[in-house]
């Protein structure tokens, strides 16, 4: 019987809707702008872009291939020290600051699918335990997205790669959950929608696994040979899914 469920975040309980590569390079020129005009900071700019938007493509690859994660902090300390900022601008509350910056647009751009408050709450209401695990570059980003959506009081924990250091499909993260809760991996389910991160973690942790396809990334289709425990086309299924596993 199913007594916990562990959702993703992006395109499971919210949706992206810009075009990412220009909001990523709206953040990344706004976050440059501001350490002049705030901190009164002054970089090149034009190089501190190219060198951020570069180590954020560079780290990004690194935590695909190792499942850890590479913080945005980390990503614009290498390119602030790449360009010989000052080392005002290193400091780590500045940069801290600066990647709220630099989050800022794509935060903007992700929203909750329509029916993810109601699902959630309908599933709480139900006695179930739910829970969050996000592959992310920033835990604040992630937590300032489950606040302006509403979803704070029916998940917990809500844990992210950021935070704790481990990339799905690595287990470690769901596992942390499981003992929190103190249930066995077989009591959970975990909801997401890749199958390279989200349901072969469900494998790994030996949970079972439901797919969600509302925005399934084409990366899905090269890996045939991981299969969901079940699958639905919208969150609104899934309290009727549930009793089906």
């Amino acid at each position: 019987m199913i007594k916990g469920i562990i959702f993703d975040l992006g395109n499971t309980l919210i949706h992206f809707t810009g075009n990412w590569d220009s909001i990523n390079r709206i953040g990344t020129e706004a976050m440059a702008d501001w350490f002049l005009k705030k901190k009164r900071i002054k970089l090149d700019n034009p190089a501190l872009i190219d060198a951020f938007l570069t180590a954020r493509a560079a780290d990004r690859e690194t935590a695909y291939q190792t499942h850890t994660e590479v913080l945005a902090i980390h990503s614009l300390k290498t390119a602030l020290k790449k360009i010989d900022a000052p080392p005002s601008a290193l400091a780590h509350p500045v940069v801290e600051a600066a990647i709220k910056i630099y989050f800022e647009p794509e935060e903007a751009a992700w929203q909750p699918y329509p029916d993810a408050l109601a699902t959630l709450k309908q599933l709480h209401a139900q006695g179930y335990r739910l829970g969050l695990y996000s592959n992310a570059t920033d835990d604040p980003f992630v937590q300032r997205l489950v606040n302006r959506c509403g979803f704070r009081p029916w998940l917990s924990p809500t844990f992210s790669s950021a935070g704790c250091g481990w990339r799905k499909p690595k287990p470690e993260g769901f596992n942390l959950i499981a003992q929190r809760w103190g249930l066995p991996p077989q009591d959970i389910v975990i909801i997401g929608d890749t199958l390279h991160a989200d349901i072969l973690g469900a494998q790994h942790a030996g949970m079972l696994s439901i797919l969600v396809t509302m925005d399934e990334p084409a990366a899905n289709a090269d890996n045939g040979h991981i299969q969901p425990t079940a699958t639905a086309g919208s969150l609104f299924e899934i309290p009727e899914l549930i009793k089906q596993l």
